[in-house]
């Protein structure tokens, strides 16, 4: 069974009665919801698989979490036990934080608009259901004894499965608000079993050291592919004449017009904060900032290196949260002051060293404008980006009302 046949036999008629009359408010649909949030999540999981560090990462994640979960084997106990089901919602809710660090902000206000539920039932619903399929999988995992590789054999079979399953108006909703374009936008191929790769690959090295009869009889095809590279290089020379032609009349060179060539895209929060118009502007401002510093050390040595031991001393736990008034914007405006890049370069920096760093970028302005705050926060992110840091392990978003400066939390190290 795959994990949506799985997941249906958990959430039957009776499992949502209860989870219904758990609360009190009782606005928007439940299921829906809770369908909304798996669906979502499992897109995550196979967008994942597409980087095989961020694939290392998560097996780890599953493994880590479903060894210290509170799920009981038969899930009707989850509304019979007192606190359970606060227990089992909480720590769904920071595997959201650790596992989809990008997604928590954006997947809460779009399930809310999506199933019409409350802000403290789609807290429930997620957090619930995040750990169920954690659970699934750490299940999965434990049985059949799956490694990296079974693990993302496993996950990428769901892919069209998802497609099936998911309905379309959650689908135009998770795409835009999560950045999740690639599920529609790549070709389905069939993922290969990791045994059938290595048996694959071994032939491939066999057939490697034999003579081929192609190679004992010849002279015919030795010929063709002579002629095959001749007509090769006739392609490239003229290729290289078009392009030196283009860059001598325009002084460069792009296969778009200057209308039409693509910028680099905001990363899947950039979406959610509604700020695609200002994407090549702001990537332009960014990009020059981060050409026009020379050091590499934060303007404010006090909190990077406040920051910095506490990432290194593994008996704090994870969670402290840091005020960097180091890194200004500009008066009422999202743009960050030169003075600011070196500080968040360093913290690239470590975030480099550490892999398994996560952390949460909250920016705030007076009034608390909420797009104004998301846009700083995602200011923030885009540089961290630019220096090599994975988008799934920042989140960013608002805080409400506060001063010029972000505040800076580390959800794992």
């Amino acid at each position: 069974m795959n994990l949506f046949e799985n997941f249906e036999d958990i959430i039957n008629e009776d499992f949502i009665a209860k989870l219904k009359s758990y609360s009190s408010d009782n606005l928007g649909d439940v299921e829906v919801a809770v369908k909304g949030v798996f669906y979502t999540l499992v897109a995550g999981l196979i967008r994942r698989t597409n980087s095989d560090m961020s694939a290392g990462m998560l097996y780890n994640q599953i493994k880590e979490k479903y060894n210290k979960s509170s799920i009981p084997e038969d899930k009707s106990l989850l509304f019979t036990q007192k606190g359970l089901m606060e227990k089992v919602s909480e720590d769904g809710s920071k595997i959201i934080s650790q596992i989809f660090p990008a997604y928590k902000s954006p997947l809460l206000s779009m399930i809310g608009s999506y199933a019409n539920t409350s802000k403290n039932v789609t807290v429930i619903t997620s957090g619930l259901t995040s750990s169920l399929l954690i659970d699934l999988l750490g299940n999965k995992i434990d049985s059949e004894n799956l490694d990296k590789d079974g693990l993302i054999y496993y996950l990428k079979q769901h892919h069209e499965v998802l497609l099936q399953k998911a309905p379309e108006s959650l689908m135009e909703k998770m795409i835009p608000a999560l950045g999740l374009q690639e599920l529609i936008n790549t070709k389905i191929v069939a993922p290969k079993k990791p045994e059938a790769r290595a048996a694959e690959e071994e032939v491939v090295n066999s057939s490697a050291s034999l003579p081929s009869e192609d190679y004992r009889n010849d002279s015919a095809s030795e010929t063709f592919f002579n002629k095959k590279i001749l007509i090769g290089f006739f392609v490239l020379a003229l290729l290289g004449g078009i392009f030196y032609y283009l860059w001598a009349q325009n002084g460069d060179f792009s296969f778009f017009s200057k209308e039409e060539a693509p910028v680099e895209s905001m990363d899947e929060e950039l979406m959610f904060a509604d700020s695609l118009d200002k994407v090549s502007k702001d990537s332009v401002k960014i990009n020059a900032r981060l050409d026009s510093v020379k050091t590499k050390e934060p303007l404010n040595a006090t909190e990077f290196t406040a920051l910095k031991q506490y990432v290194s001393d593994a008996s704090k736990a994870e969670g402290s949260e840091f005020d960097f008034k180091s890194i200004q914007y500009l008066d009422k405006s999202f743009d960050l002051t030169n003075e600011s890049i070196s500080v968040i370069d360093s913290i690239a920096g470590l975030m480099n060293a550490n892999e398994r760093l996560q952390i949460k970028i909250t920016a705030f302005s007076e009034g608390g404008d909420l797009k104004l705050n998301n846009k700083r926060a995602f200011a923030v992110k885009k540089v961290l980006l630019r220096k090599g840091v994975n988008t799934i392990r920042i989140d960013a978003g608002s805080g409400g009302n506060g001063g010029n400066f972000p505040k800076i939390k580390v959800v794992t190290k």
